[in-house]
This record gives C-alpha cells, sequence and structure tokens, in this order.
C-alpha cells in the first residue's frame, strides 16, 4: 500500500489537476444502455450502483483502468487502479493521449465486481467542493492582545525546529504543527520572525506540565492542546491496517496517512463497507479511523 505522507506545516492532502483535459464543461451525459437506463447487471457484479470522478487511464501496458489511488503527475500520468471491462472513449469527450496512453478524468456510475468495473454511465467530471475553514488553525483561544511572542529572542526558526522535537520526544505527544499567522508564502525557510508561526503541540496527558516545559524552549506563539490518542498509536492502527487487521477485513488499500489535527488514521479504500466500519470502530473506537471509498454507493 502506498502512503501519501502528510507534512508537517500546512498540507493534509494533495489533489492532481490535469489542465491538459479541456473542454470539461462541454461534456455531457452518455449511457452504454439504450437510452438513458443501465444495462442489466453480467455475471457477478450484482446490482449495486457505485459512482466516482476519477482519471480514467488505458495504456499501451493495460486496458482502460479507474484509477483510486495515487496518481504521478507525469506526462502522461501514471497509476494503478481498477481495469473496466467495457470502457469505450467513443462515450466521452476531452480525453488527451501521449506516448501510447489516453487518460481523462470522469464521472463514472457503475457496478463492481471485486475485481473489475462495468461502466453504465459516463459524463463530465465533478469538481470537489472546496475545503470549508483551516485544518491547521489552533484549537487553543486567543489570548487578550492576539497571538504575540512572549520573548520574541527565543522566537527563531532554531528555537522553533528545538521545541518540535521537545514535543514529539512526549511518550504521549499527539502531534504537532504550525499554524501561520501570515501568509505562508511571507515566511522563508530559516527566516521565522516571531509573530509568523503559532507552534501547536497536542498530548494526551498533563498540559499543564507540558506548556511549562515547551515555553522555556520557545518564545514564540504557543498553543498546547489534548487529543485521544498518541502519535504512536495512531502509528500502529495504521500499520496494523497496512497488514494483518486491513487482509482480515477483506479491505481493497489504495493509501494512507495519519491526519495529525483530526488525531485519526485516514485509509483509501475501494469500497467502504459499513460491516468493516464497524469492525473499524470496536477494534480501534469511535473516530480513530476514517475511510475514504474510491467507489460511492449511488443513493
Amino acid at each position: 500500500m502506498e502512503e501519501m505522507p502528510r507534512s508537517r506545516q500546512r498540507l493534509v492532502a494533495a489533489i492532481v489537476a490535469f489542465g491538459v483535459f479541456g473542454g470539461a464543461g462541454a461534456l455531457a451525459w452518455v449511457a452504454l444502455g439504450p437510452g438513458d437506463d443501465p444495462p442489466p447487471p453480467i455475471g457477478e457484479y450484482g446490482t449495486t450502483l457505485y459512482e466516482s470522478d476519477a482519471i480514467v487511464l488505458q495504456s499501451s501496458e493495460h486496458g482502460a483502468e479507474l484509477c483510486v489511488g495515487a496518481v504521478a503527475d507525469s506526462n502522461p500520468p501514471q497509476c494503478s487502479g481498477i481495469p473496466i471491462s467495457n470502457w469505450n472513449w467513443g462515450m466521452v469527450v476531452g480525453e488527451a493521449s501521449a506516448s501510447g496512453t489516453t487518460w481523462g478524468q470522469f464521472h463514472v456510475v457503475g457496478r463492481y465486481d471485486g475485481t473489475e468495473f462495468m461502466v453504465t454511465k459516463a459524463g463530465p467530471y465533478r469538481q470537489p467542493p472546496p475545503d470549508e475553514g483551516d485544518p491547521f488553525a489552533a484549537p487553543c483561544p486567543e489570548p487578550e492582545g492576539g497571538w504575540i511572542a512572549t520573548d520574541p529572542s527565543r522566537a527563531t526558526e532554531e528555537h522553533l525546529q528545538m521545541v518540535m522535537r521537545a514535543a514529539e520526544r512526549e511518550g504521549d505527544s499527539a502531534g504537532i504543527w504550525v499554524d501561520y499567522l501570515v501568509p505562508p508564502e511571507m515566511v522563508d525557510e530559516g527566516t521565522v520572525a516571531p509573530n509568523d508561526v503559532l507552534f501547536v503541540a497536542a498530548f494526551t496527558g498533563d498540559l499543564v506540565r507540558h506548556e511549562t516545559e515547551l515555553r522555556e524552549i520557545w518564545g514564540g506563539p504557543l498553543c498546547v492542546t489534548r487529543l485521544n490518542r498518541t502519535m504512536k498509536e495512531l502509528e500502529r492502527i495504521q500499520a496494523e491496517i497496512a497488514s494483518e487487521v486491513g487482509d482480515q477485513l477483506g479491505i481493497e488499500k489504495t493509501w494512507s496517512s495519519i491526519d495529525v489535527t483530526a488525531n485519526e488514521v485516514e485509509i483509501g479504500v475501494v469500497v467502504a463497507d459499513e460491516g468493516v466500519r464497524d469492525a473499524l470502530d470496536e477494534r480501534y473506537g469511535p473516530g480513530a479511523v476514517e475511510l475514504h471509498p474510491a467507489l460511492l454507493r449511488v443513493q
């Protein structure tokens, strides 16, 4: 399983956007069966319909596949995915081709038999809604007078690195991150000014002790907060799902990461079965694992 690492600063997830598709707004829905009715189920596909907004890619090495994991931002792009049993490029417009590979971003509806995807409809790619809020915003209330360095002489890049290491060494560390108090592009590496960044450190234990010790190192704005699970616990959960637990539950994994601010393990899966969700909640507790399915049941 390919991991999708997170920056300790601002990056939660990267969405690869390909400007070469063009014409997406002009796409029209195309049904594969007569009229707008999907064809009857074939073989073991069953009756459940799934939908996905993803890249469809066909190369000289394999037929059309629905990309469900990480996509290499190259020209042509590269990915691994679910084979599509009945894909026809004639039913869509807006695809691109290079070096023997054809690809495009589309919204597809179809059936999945656990191995292959059978398309019943294909149409325009739907852009995901914009993120609301700032996931890296400090969870602490802003003090009276604002986030101001208490000792500017200890609010340098060097001190920031020192306090990060100190926080991470604690056995009950639940994660660290930085909330920028100015636009991130204004902060050059190695030139952190006293009031540029707010350092956030989360723990599961004694917050008063941790804050006292961290303030001896870091003189800039500081937020010490409580979360439910330590980073070591999240890393253990991630490793277990990547191996024996994931295999036992039959999870088709596509990627994994740890969301520090949400204090959870994120797992990319092909389909998020409710039985699997319940089993993970029972084993690790509600909110410890968040599944991100590539195929969503059509409501």
